[in-house]
């Protein structure tokens, strides 16, 4: 190939090539590489590089053998043939986009008539789309938390007064788990216990922790100081992080947000040592001298009755206590239905503050499919009912546009362009990336529709006050991912080029 890389330097230095093009060792090869550099040039500037005695010279103008004659019109066969491919891939890709801009109208129609249009989705434009390949894919793309369940089952299994009790200690109780998780993290550490092991109390510290740095905070505000991911409004069970950050300041005056991490980040600095390393060598110290014991006491050791908004009837430790009962009987209840495979559960990841997490679920179907009479199963089968509008719309969008096999198609065209621009040393797939880069736009714009969507499934789970088990969906489910890995059927015009270039590209082999 180095033959080839003078040749080409030599047209695009624009150097007169005729005494060159009658050199009697230039390859069939070589010659059909000239006419390429020649027509991408033109095609890029509306000129020639070659003159028109050099172009005779280049094809006309030479007599070649009949082995050098069939290895020449070989050559030309696969520049024809990638031609060809690049007309059709545009005209491909003119379709496509057409058939995007029409179902978006369709999809807008849809949003901005959602009230009146929706129930009658079926019998309209998404009649093809059948009442059970909307449930498939809304079971396969919605969930409830299993740690979430387990809380909502407990919390609701208990009596009315004790739950008005367990209100007024944690009034998001019914919508977050977290605060009783740390309560019963810290009785089954600490119950029965004159000591903490070493790694029991990194496992309190690195808890705690948790509750107060998120590494997505600090990249949603693009700052690289460590003090830009603490979030001061965190709670570790009743320890704040801004109670934490006074305590190790030594400082009990109000200060905003700004003025607490920079004390703090300068605290670190002066010990030379990081934020992380110097709040958890205070909390591994503090754990020695009171933390939990005497201070911040957990609710199992307590018996007192106040609350922030009023007294409890009952004191921390019974309603604890209770509590604690409660929620083995219902670990008790969903062991027994996941072994039996009446429920299946997984871990899955999710984005939470631009970070990715595992969570552990109840899966859809298996919900969906179960027949225990109970709340949350319910529930869970009345919120696919509502979300089936929604469902059919994208199905009918994705069956009639299939964006990833159209995207998938594309880049396997270019993929066989790149192939035959190693032939001839030059790049032949750069308009195949102009093809990509417009229909990513149009998914872009496509996109952006579908994910009103989400919005208006949220809006319905969230206007019907009486659900009390709101199930999750991934939030990426109403749109297109063309970055998505997972291998899918392309078009037929690309296994049509694959084909005809596997044939060339083994006759070349062969030379």
């Amino acid at each position: 190939m180095n033959s080839l890389k003078v040749l080409s330097e030599e047209i695009s230095n624009m150097k007169n090539l005729s005494n060159i093009l009658r050199r009697s060792d230039i390859s069939p090869l070589e010659r059909v590489t000239v006419l390429v550099h020649n027509s991408i040039h033109k095609e890029k500037n509306g000129k020639d590089i070659l003159t028109g005695s050099e172009l005779h010279s280049i094809t006309k103008g030479w007599y070649p053998s009949t082995s050098e004659a069939r290895i020449y019109n070989k050559y030309l066969d696969i520049v024809r043939l990638e031609d060809t491919m690049k007309m059709d891939a545009q005209m491909f890709l003119y379709r496509s986009e057409v058939t995007i801009l029409r179902n978006q109208r369709v999809l807008d129609t849809f949003l901005l008539n959602e009230k009146r249009f929706k129930k009658n989705i079926h019998q309209t434009v998404a009649q093809n789309i059948s009442r059970e390949e909307s449930i498939k894919f809304l079971t396969r793309n919605t969930y409830l938390q299993y740690e979430q369940l387990l809380h909502l089952v407990t919390l609701h299994n208990l009596p009315k007064e004790i739950r008005d009790d367990l209100l007024l200690l944690d009034q998001e109780i019914t919508s977050c788990e977290k605060y009783m998780e740390d309560q019963v993290f810290l009785y089954e550490l600490l119950k029965n216990k004159k000591a903490l092991s070493a790694e029991e109390k990194q496992s309190i510290v690195d808890r705690i922790y948790s509750r107060m740095y998120y590494e997505g905070v600090r990249k949603i505000k693009k700052s690289t100081a460590e003090k830009d991911g603490f979030i001061l409004h965190g709670f570790f069970a009743d320890l704040s992080t801004r109670d934490i950050f006074k305590k190790f300041s030594g400082s009990n005056k109000e200060s905003d947000n700004e003025e607490v991490l920079l004390h703090i980040e300068e605290l670190a600095n002066n010990k030379g040592v990081t934020i992380k390393g110097f709040v958890q060598e205070k909390l591994l110290s503090w754990l020695d001298n009171g933390l939990f014991t005497e201070e911040y006491a957990p609710l199992f050791m307590s018996e007192c009755f106040e609350t922030w908004s009023g007294d409890t009837k009952k004191n921390h430790r019974e309603l604890f206590m209770l509590w604690y009962e409660e929620l083995q009987k219902t670990k008790r209840y969903f062991n027994k239905l996941f072994d039996s495979k009446t429920l299946s559960r997984k871990v899955i990841k999710r984005e939470f503050l631009e970070m990715n997490q595992s969570v552990e679920i109840v899966t859809g179907a298996s919900l969906y499919t179960c027949k225990e009479n109970v709340r949350f199963i319910q529930e869970y089968k009345k919120q696919i009912d509502l979300l089936l509008p929604m469902a059919s719309m994208f199905l009918f969008v994705e069956n009639n546009t299939t964006p990833i096999v159209i995207y998938k198609t594309l880049c396997q065209l270019k993929k066989l362009a790149q192939k035959t621009s190693t032939i001839f040393d030059i790049d032949m797939a750069e308009r195949y990336e102009e093809y990509i880069d417009s229909y990513q736009q149009e998914v872009k714009l496509l996109n952006f529709s579908l994910s009103k969507l989400t919005d208006l499934a949220t809006e319905c789970l969230y206007t019907e006050e009486s659900f009390k088990y709101r199930l999750d969906f991934d939030e990426n489910c109403f749109t297109f991912d063309l970055s998505d890995t997972e291998e899918v059927e392309v078009a037929h015009i690309a296994t049509m080029y694959v084909e005809e270039f596997d044939k060339l590209e083994g006759w070349s082999k062969k030379l």
